[in-house]
């Protein structure tokens, strides 16, 4: 993924969107209008059973849950972490 190319997953009351440098959660229980990370922020992604945790720089966690998900919502969540992983310069 480029700089700039939009990747979106709607799934339940949520949406997470990354462009190659920021991802955007929407919907997150934390910030109920959405919460930024550019990838220089990013120090670990941790994927569980039933979601994924990231950490940024101040130890600052956000969890994406993904219980009760479908399979296909599960796989578009995983496509969409493994692009941040790539472009995350401190992972």
């Amino acid at each position: 993924m480029s700089a700039g190319e939009l990747t979106e997953v709607v799934y339940a009351n949520s949406v997470l969107a990354f462009d190659g440098r920021v991802l955007e959660l929407f919907g997150h229980s934390a910030a109920p209008i959405g919460n930024r990370i550019h990838v220089a922020q990013i120090t670990e992604i941790k994927e569980e059973a039933d979601k994924v945790v990231i950490w940024v720089r101040g130890m600052i966690e956000y969890s994406i849950v993904l219980r009760g998900e479908s399979e296909g919502v599960r796989a578009e969540v995983a496509s969409l972490i493994a692009a941040v992983r790539q472009a995350a310069p401190n992972i």
